[in-house]
């Protein structure tokens, strides 16, 4: 197993916050109000998911579309001259919609009215595994992230990370010995947070630290400037300095697991940054196990975002989703809707409620009988 350096494990949890991987829940579920609704047919042995849910009206409210992003589009926050040189090969994606395995939170930035643009190799940061062996999915790519009327809240993180003797309070760039390069910047564009960051794996000569960082810190100064002058940098609103990371607990998951999963942030001096911001903002919450002890491979992870029921909308209509597996949870009534999907490596459920949208996602190297685990644990866990 490898050890990162405290200076480099920073930068992997920050890259890790910039795509929304680095938080947590208390159990799987967030705390919330009793419900006086009628209890669903779940309850009776004699019927299965499916035919519970067939009885229900098929009509599922997704809510809205986000409000519509005032910054640049996404070919100007990614030029190609600068991503081929950062990180060769790399292509204009968005994950929410075009890859297999996400997780909800990632919808946030959006659902708050800002933009984040990806692109990568083609694999989900979710299916990385470190350390990587022969054939093991490496993700590379650079993430470009707005989140307007923002200046309080990365105020409030600069803070915080002044604290820290290694915060990488500038645009850094560093190595770990799992063989990647992370960078990290952290800038303000008029009244808009701007966070850009990268993970490139070292398999040539010119993928070093040393290499890299001119053209990254380039790439940043133009995104800042670009976001600067567009509405995103100018508008104005509520800007609050909250940001945290969700108390997480483990034991919902680890019941239906082989595998014993923890928080891998747990007692980490990780700053919230942009993604836990956005998160805050928009009243979500996100959860994050793993089997390591520390930055190593996302093994489950649970989200729950007011506001982003039409992601899965999208999803369900890009075939990412699994139409045909609908499945029932205690407390979803008419306009509400549950959908398993699963393939060779992982199971995941996503629910919709009340135009909520709520994510649970498990490997199958920890929860070899993945279907049957995944829904057991949306059903221990979920609460409307």
């Amino acid at each position: 197993m490898h050890t990162f350096t405290r200076g480099v494990v920073g930068l992997a949890l920050l890259a890790a916050a910039a795509t929304g991987l680095a938080a947590c829940s208390t159990d799987g579920a967030p705390p919330r109000a009793a419900t006086t609704s009628t209890p669903t047919p779940m309850s009776d042995p004699t019927s299965s998911p499916t035919e519970v849910a067939a009885e229900r009206s098929t009509t599922v409210d997704f809510g809205p579309a986000p409000e519509q992003a005032t910054a640049p589009p996404c070919s100007t926050l990614l030029p190609s001259d600068l991503v081929d040189v950062i990180v060769p090969g790399a292509t204009g994606t968005d994950l929410l919609t075009d890859a297999a395995h996400v997780n909800g939170t990632w919808s946030s930035i959006r659902v708050d009215g800002g933009t984040e643009c990806w692109a990568t190799n083609g694999v989900s940061p979710l299916d990385v595994v470190t350390p990587t062996e022969q054939g093991d999915p490496v993700f590379e790519g650079i993430s470009v992230s707005v989140l307007p009327r923002a200046a309080a809240a990365l105020d409030a993180a600069t803070t915080a990370a002044s604290q820290l003797q290694d915060a990488p309070l500038e645009p850094t760039c560093d190595a770990s010995d799992a063989a990647r390069v992370y960078c990290r910047g952290d800038v303000l564009a008029q009244n808009a947070w701007v966070s850009v960051a990268v993970t490139r794996l070292q398999d040539d000569a010119d993928a070093t630290p040393e290499a890299i960082e001119p053209a990254y810190r380039t790439l940043l100064e133009r995104v800042r400037v670009a976001v600067a002058a567009s509405p995103a940098g100018t508008q104005t609103g509520p800007d609050s300095p909250d940001a945290s990371f969700t108390p997480c607990s483990s034991d919902r998951v680890n019941a239906v697991t082989t595998v014993t999963l923890r928080d891998p942030y747990h007692r980490t001096d990780t700053v919230p940054w942009l993604a836990q911001a956005a998160t805050t903002r928009a009243g979500g919450e996100h959860c994050v196990f793993g089997s390591g002890s520390g930055w190593e491979s996302v093994d489950a992870a649970w989200s729950t975002t007011p506001r982003a029921g039409w992601f899965v909308e999208q999803r369900l209509g890009a075939g990412l989703v699994d139409r045909a597996d609908r499945v029932d949870l205690p407390g979803l009534g008419d306009g509400d809707g549950a959908w398993r999907t699963c393939d060779d490596t992982a199971c995941s459920i996503d629910v919709v409620h009340d135009g909520t949208w709520t994510q649970y996602f498990l490997q199958r190297r920890v929860a070899p009988n993945t279907s049957e685990a995944v829904l057991r644990w949306a059903e221990s866990s979920f609460r409307v």
